[in-house]
């Protein structure tokens, strides 16, 4: 008889605490509920994810390097033109057509968007290169990747007398492209273009997993080293020109004394 009382006891014991459980529950508002269970579950799988890792043989610091695939170096080169600076450019362009009674004279104004960037088909085969957790890249030189940058339907007239030719127009068009170019193609440009470029190449080869990355940019000439370049050529073939003819010179005159020679014997 005692063996059943107490069981009972028990019993009711638990279905007491059930209760009493169930009703605190129910006081619960129903946006608590869902926070605790959702915080329960976090937590839940930051101790497993923690036991796991700890259990595991696996460790960060020794991770396998991360390789560059054929494909992915494929990809990059597929894009071909890449654009890092466009810059915005207005100019005004003049000529004047002598008359005998008068002068005529046309005044336009153009406008244009010069893009500087790089273009993967000027790159060497060994552009990109890995050798173990470090990336070196040689990018080709920037710039400027469309030479039609003037835009023809933003051309305005602002002052013209008499009648002008097609010939006319182009020639002071090109006037005008000419101009843009001084303005535009500037060491500093070259140079934040050059920036633009190390920057975005290394955020997306960073993103692959490398951490040790070299980037660097050929350099690009601009028009007035290239011109230095060309009259020190044009120099130097005169130079070989002038040597040339005073050998020659000094060839006639070591034929005539010979010939002389040969007439007193």
């Amino acid at each position: 008889m005692k063996r059943k009382t107490t069981r009972k006891s028990k019993k009711n014991e638990n279905s007491f605490v059930q209760d009493l459980l169930l009703q605190l529950l129910k006081t619960i508002p129903q946006s608590m509920m869902n926070a605790l269970v959702i915080g329960g579950v976090i937590i839940a799988l930051i101790v497993g994810a923690y036991f796991l890792l700890r259990n595991s043989d696996v460790s960060i610091g020794n991770e396998a390097t991360v390789k560059l695939s054929p494909t992915t170096i494929e990809q990059m080169e597929a894009i071909g033109q890449w654009e890092f600076l466009a810059i915005s450019d207005e100019e005004i362009a003049d000529t004047v057509r002598k008359g005998i009674f008068r002068d005529d004279e046309l005044v336009r104004i153009y406008k244009g968007t010069l893009r500087l960037g790089i273009d993967m088909a000027d790159a060497r085969k060994d552009w990109i290169r890995q050798s173990g957790d470090t990336v070196t890249i040689v990018l080709p030189p920037v710039k400027l990747l469309d030479e039609n940058f003037l835009d023809e339907a933003a051309t305005k007239s602002f002052y013209e007398t008499g009648k002008w030719s097609q010939q006319a127009r182009k020639q002071l068009a090109e006037q005008a492209r000419r101009k843009m170019l001084n303005r535009c193609m500037t060491k500093a440009n070259i140079e934040t273009a050059r920036q633009n470029a190390v920057a975005q190449f290394r955020q997306m080869i960073s993103s692959m997993g490398f951490k040790h990355i070299d980037i660097k940019v050929s350099s690009t000439q601009t028009k007035s080293q290239s011109s230095k370049t060309k009259s020190s050529k044009t120099k130097s073939s005169k130079t070989k020109s002038k040597s040339t003819k005073t050998t020659s010179k000094s060839a006639k005159s070591s034929s005539k004394s010979t010939v002389k020679s040969k007439k007193n014997n």
